[in-house]
């Protein structure tokens, strides 16, 4: 077993890494967190810096990468500035990610060059009012009239839904819980597509939105895969997911390295300024816990994504990789806090904005319920 980096994925580590460093001071991260606003500007750096190809086959012009290399950008952006990891997904998941795993080539070869090139930006429709964690339970409906379907109902908590292209629909097209699910390709300047953005205590500048559909026309030619695919959108969502906890267990360890390294550096410094060694022993030791827990996430999560690789089995080990990262690191932007005190609780610490981005990553792509669910159903099977 050796899930030790590639040459290639170290280039790329050192890469974002200088991106971040080049285009990502402080002063910018809490910009975006202040205003709020999609950061366009550098959603199109990125591009331009040739990110986009990351996961792209070599055949659509791309990088020929997989999850490690997703997992090493992720981590990487979530240290310096989480919300343009979660940006980042509305074209290296939404869009790349999805087009190759569930498109027909048709689809791949229109979409695929326009991700790469930042020309599209995609997002997910799938979560509902009344339908969050159980998806099976979605009520959108798509309905065959003449030559084209017909979609109706509304979606919730969709991330880029107001600022992206193609809102990748999942929608109900009988009454089978599993079986009637069909994914559509819906162009957002549709007649009758209409998204707001939601205000939300972190994550700020994500574009999460409610979409309403009414009477959205869409053709054959839109369902994700092509015609074939009809009724098969549970099945192609089931092929997402362990990308998907992996991705999100990346940002949950980014961010936690964060979390750390500001620690860290606020001891030091306190230490200088005190000149006393003795009074910080307990906060050391919670250096020493936050640092244990993150490398064992670490380790949990690369050797996830190397079973992925070899196509093993891995839903199981996905599952407890996201739900030990996300509880992680709720539990170290907590003891970030605690280990600052009342400057850690002021808009100018790092670690505030941290603590207020982190919890969406215990609920995104499957709740830790929903995690628990699905390991306990494994292991007592």
């Amino acid at each position: 077993m050796d899930y030790s980096f590639t040459a290639e994925q170290k280039m790329l580590k050192e890469k974002t890494v200088a991106f971040v460093k080049q285009e990502i001071s402080t002063d910018v991260a809490r910009e975006v967190d202040k205003v709020g606003k999609y950061p366009f500007d550098l959603m199109r750096k990125l591009g331009e810096q040739g990110f986009w190809k990351i996961n792209v086959a070599k055949k659509y012009g791309g990088d020929g990468g997989g999850i490690i290399e997703l997992m090493v950008f992720f981590e990487e952006i979530s240290r310096a500035l989480p919300v343009l990891s979660w940006t980042a997904g509305n074209v290296l998941l939404y869009g790349n990610n999805i087009i190759q795993v569930n498109g027909n080539e048709a689809q791949r070869e229109k979409y695929l060059p326009e991700l790469i090139q930042g020309k599209r930006l995609f997002c997910f429709a799938l979560t509902e009012p009344d339908a969050g964690s159980d998806a099976a339970n979605i009520q959108m409906s798509a309905e065959r009239d003449g030559d084209h379907y017909v979609i109706n109902g509304s979606k919730m908590f969709i991330s880029g839904a107001s600022v992206g292209h193609i809102a990748v629909t999942n929608t109900r097209t009988g009454p089978s819980r599993y079986k009637e699910i069909t994914s559509f390709l819906v162009d957002t300047r549709s007649e009758g597509y209409s998204a707001t953005p939601i205000r939300k205590m972190g994550y700020k500048g994500s574009d999460t939105c409610e979409v309403h559909y009414k009477d959205v026309k869409v053709r054959p030619d839109d369902i994700l895969g092509g015609e074939a695919c009809y009724n098969q959108g549970w099945h192609q969502m089931m092929r997402l997911l362990n990308g998907e906890r992996l991705v999100l267990s990346a940002c949950a360890i980014g961010i936690s390295m964060a979390v750390l390294t500001d620690s860290i550096r606020f001891v030091q410094q306190k230490k200088k300024r005190t000149g006393s060694l003795l009074k910080f022993q307990d906060t050391e030791h919670k250096l020493a816990e936050m640092a244990a827990q993150i490398e064992a996430a670490r380790q949990l999560a690369y050797y996830s994504a190397w079973m992925m690789t070899q196509q093993m089995a891995c839903v199981k080990e996905t599952s407890m990789c996201k739900l030990f990262c996300a509880e992680m690191g709720k539990k170290i932007a907590l003891m970030g806090m605690e280990i600052m005190g009342a400057y850690g609780y002021t808009m100018e610490s790092n670690v505030q904005q941290f603590f207020r981005d982190v919890p969406i990553l215990a609920i995104g792509g499957g709740t830790s319920q929903i995690q628990k669910n699905i390991v306990s159903k494994i292991l007592c099977a």
